[in-house]
């Protein structure tokens, strides 16, 4: 399905939590993807992260991986859509991970030729455990924010904000 016809609620149901955007210049839509949807990438630019692991494609299905992150474990990712350069939407799983019902998507809008704008929203409504319902909330914003900083420079980025849809 093309990006215009895009609809979040074929893979989740879950409430928008936390939404990043970094404007960015000097690159082409298809760089900015090809950054966000490199796997390989993420221990360089977020901040939990400490590993990935890669696992074979199926035919017909895009590679699955683990992350390794800092107080979750080992968080199984998997794509669940696939749109360069626009979109992609994955989910993420894993027994120590206290989310339940993560869905992500990320999303690269070209304003004009090497010039726009890459989202990154955070669904999710279930968090197990009383200590992980009253501090992913209150952590997991300024983690983001970090992460987004240290994301920035890698895909061209002249402005960062983060959103946070948590209730407090």
């Amino acid at each position: 399905m093309s990006s215009s016809g895009f609809r979040i609620t074929e893979y989740t149901s879950a409430s928008l939590r936390m939404q990043a955007m970094i404007h960015y210049e000097g690159k082409t839509a298809e760089e900015v993807f090809t950054i966000m949807g490199d796997p390989e990438q993420i221990p360089e630019w977020y901040l939990l992260a400490k590993d990935i692991r890669m696992h074979p494609a199926k035919e017909n299905e895009e590679a699955s991986f683990n992350v390794v992150f800092t107080f979750f474990g080992d968080v199984y990712e998997e794509v669940l859509h696939w749109d360069p350069p626009h979109r992609y939407v994955y989910l993420a799983k894993g027994e120590d991970f206290p989310i339940k019902d993560y869905v992500a998507e990320i999303v690269v809008e070209e304003s004009t030729e090497g010039k726009g704008t890459m989202i990154w929203n955070v669904y999710c409504d279930v968090i197990e455990g009383d200590h992980f319902q009253k501090i992913l909330p209150v952590i997991l914003p300024p983690i983001n924010e970090v992460s987004m900083q240290k994301l920035s420079p890698l895909i061209g980025g002249t402005h960062c904000e983060v959103k946070s849809y948590f209730d407090a």
